[in-house]
């Protein structure tokens, strides 16, 4: 009996160690697995159990990536190559391993992904590709994977995020893009799939100006998406994703900017007096700034549809769209209007910018105790401004 049991014994050790360097066990699935990790190999070595699922090869010698040498193993899982040699990802004419859901190859030496970089292996779920010197992806890199849950492109050189990189990829859940030098994120970027429930973005170089608007509404509607990794830890951190630039904004959470910081008007106020009106008229060209939604200064919340009796006087320093003034006539006026966002105007002011069907209705009567309104109504805008309870100063004042 003891003879038999050592027989046993010495088959298993012999099977576990049938190829040089390597150890086969299996993985916590139960899926068989040889571990050829550190092993000195440059290629698949011959005499691996043809029916092994999981192949290691993390830290060897493998200078380039054959799909065709993996195909002897019909049920292959999952294949680790990652701290290789592996210099380019060659696009294939068929899927070679249909089987194969989980790729490593981080820390190796790829520069960029062609499309249809992983053609071979379209059942992938899990594609691991940090720690190169990536800088160029394709729109259609990711071509076929739309099993793909877990893409890992951290620590890269990618400057530039394709404006399609992410539509083959509809079952995406976890993202890793920290570390990189992206500076901008392409408008509806995540149209294809709106949420990610695990996106990380931090430690890249990101320029907090109007093209950064869509991410600064991507990251308030699912910030809870947002988050850090640090070492072992992984923590929820919207306000990991800082600005690098411009000066004003290095190191400040993109999403405690408004849309006026991202983008502020570019123009100031040009104002000419117009023949044809009264003295105190005033008649003003705006230029609009890029992005019309990024009104004037930090937005206050929004406030219900409303009439509001207020006096007319001079105008604003800023408004974003081009238009006349109307006649700026010390009377009192009512106003109805659609409420938008408010708005801060600076020097302790407060006011209301929004998007209207206006009726004025001209009243006589005294002004709001505590309180001095004015109001301007400019093309598609009407833009109120009142002080924080001062004494009533004369009608037609400056603002």
């Amino acid at each position: 009996m003891k003879l038999f049991i050592l027989l046993v014994f010495l088959h298993h050790v012999a099977m576990a160690t049938a190829v040089v360097g390597c150890l086969s066990d299996r993985d916590k699935d139960h899926r068989p697995r040889e571990n050829c990790t550190a092993a000195g190999y440059s290629d698949i070595p011959p005499g691996l159990d043809l029916a092994t699922k999981v192949l290691l090869f993390p830290t060897n010698q493998f200078s380039r990536l054959s799909w065709s040498s993996f195909q002897i193993f019909l049920e292959i899982y999952e294949v680790d190559l990652t701290s290789n040699q592996v210099p380019e990802v060659a696009p294939s004419g068929g899927p070679l391993l249909p089987s194969l859901s989980v790729l490593r190859l981080g820390s190796n030496l790829l520069t960029a992904l062609p499309d249809g970089s992983f053609s071979a292996c379209p059942a992938l779920t899990e594609l691991y590709l940090d720690r190169n010197a990536i800088h160029a992806l394709s729109d259609h890199a990711f071509s076929g994977l739309s099993r793909l849950e877990i893409l890992d492109l951290s620590s890269n050189h990618i400057k530039v995020l394709p404006q399609l990189m992410l539509h083959p990829l509809p079952a995406i859940e976890t993202l890793f893009l920290e570390n990189n030098m992206i500076q901008e994120m392409p408008d509806d970027w995540f149209s294809q799939k709106e949420e990610v429930p695990y996106l990380y973005l931090s430690a890249n170089p990101w320029s907090c100006s109007c093209s950064l608007l869509y991410l600064r509404r991507y990251l308030d509607d699912y910030e809870l998406n947002i988050y850090l990794r640090d070492g072992p830890i992984i923590r929820s951190d919207v306000e990991s994703v800082e600005c690098s630039s411009p000066p004003d904004h290095k190191g400040t959470p993109v999403i405690s900017l408004e849309n006026v910081d991202l983008c502020p008007p570019t123009d100031t106020t040009h104002q000419r007096r117009d023949s044809n009106q009264p003295t105190g008229t005033t008649t003003s060209t705006i230029r609009p700034s890029s992005q019309q939604s990024a009104i004037l200064t930090t937005p206050m919340p929004t406030i219900a549809t409303t009439t509001t009796t207020m006096t007319t006087t001079a105008m604003p320093k800023a408004l974003p769209a081009t238009t006349t003034m109307i006649t700026a006539m010390p009377t009192k006026r009512t106003v109805t209007t659609e409420s938008e966002p408010s708005i801060s105007m600076g020097g302790g002011e407060k006011g209301q910018v929004t998007r209207y069907n206006v009726i004025l209705r001209e009243e006589r009567g005294e002004e709001p105790e505590g309180r001095e309104g004015r109001d301007w109504v400019i093309g598609e805008w009407e833009v109120t401004r009142w002080g924080c309870r001062e004494e009533p100063k004369a009608a037609g004042g400056s603002g």
